[in-house]
């Protein structure tokens, strides 16, 4: 039997128990690379999983049954499973960063505005949508304490343009989705009380924001796992160089932010970097992903994971 690759993150082989497992993989239209550390074997035949250590497979379970003392932690922290533990998964996309520019990956496909004070305070949508009118939208983003908040934003119920302002308002909002059944047929912001900055953006038709942008909340400290980016084909999208960075910014020290990794995107190909050990974060600090495309405009989406305990 072949061996496959039904998943990329983390990486999971499945094949037979007489395949040999494999120390090497390549995505696809990617170069060869060593596999990463925590990658998995499922022997399509036994049941048995194996997990790989960065030098060797290791056996994890009997047909299903744990074999070693180690939980799955990428299954229980979402099953609630960790106390005090939750997962945190940011997917961006901005389909034309500029030629020449350097553009965070969000649905604003322009340079993304951190603002110092809780200037997050409004709602509406671009064009008014009849179906659209009284949905509720879901808003995740902290509070002038930078303490968590999500709150529920009801559309208003005569013209969804209207502006209606959000019960508490917002020093970061990362995350918006639409509670209803129907599709937006125009874009939903969050911005500021006289509707001149956008800080968050639910595209037409996604009914959910794209952003990798993230800030760890007050009392929290994040673990990043991995981030990825990916350049999407397009017709006179196709730069000469690509760089993909990664940054965080300290706020609760005041500092600027700070270039954490930097990979070049590839036309038509992508990439995904996994931290070993996991990368830190404190409290207050913001976490993006930019593209700085040369020569030609790009599409890009990029995202990470992170493990956020309390403190």
């Amino acid at each position: 039997m072949t061996v496959t690759v039904p998943s990329f993150n983390p990486i999971l082989f499945e094949g037979l128990s007489t395949d040999t497992k494999p120390d090497t993989w390549a995505a696809p239209g990617q170069p060869l690379q060593a596999t990463p550390a925590r990658s998995n074997f499922i022997e399509t035949d036994t049941g048995d999983e194996y997990h790989y250590s960065g030098s060797a497979w290791v056996k994890h379970k009997d047909n299903g049954s744990i074999y070693s003392v180690d939980l799955d932690h990428r299954l229980e922290i979402p099953k609630g499973g960790i106390p005090g533990s939750s997962g945190v998964n940011k997917f961006g996309r901005n389909t034309n960063v500029a030629s020449g520019a350097t553009e965070e990956i969000w649905d604003g496909s322009a340079s993304y505005v951190f603002p110092a004070t809780a200037l997050m305070t409004s709602i509406s949508q671009t064009t008014d949508q009849t179906a659209m009118r009284g949905a509720t939208i879901e808003v995740e983003g902290l509070d002038a304490s930078w303490d968590a908040v999500t709150q529920n934003a009801v559309l208003d119920g005569t013209l969804t343009t209207n502006v209606v302002t959000l019960t508490t308002p917002l020093i970061r909002c990362f995350r918006m989705r639409v509670l209803a059944d129907v599709v937006s047929t125009s874009p939903i912001r969050v911005h500021n009380a006289g509707e001149t900055q956008d800080y968050a953006i639910i595209d037409t038709g996604n009914n959910q924001t794209l952003m990798a942008v993230y800030t760890v909340p007050n009392g929290k400290t994040a673990f990043m796992t991995c981030y990825y980016a990916h350049h999407n084909p397009a017709t006179n999208q196709d730069p000469t160089s690509n760089p993909v960075t990664l940054w965080f910014r300290d706020n609760d020290n005041g500092y600027e932010a700070q270039i954490k990794n930097v990979v070049g995107l590839p036309n038509a190909g992508g990439f995904q970097h996994f931290f070993d050990p996991y990368i830190k974060i404190t409290q207050k600090s913001d976490v993006f992903i930019k593209a700085s495309p040369v020569g030609k405009a790009a599409d890009v989406s990029a995202g990470f994971d992170l493990v956020l305990v309390d403190n």
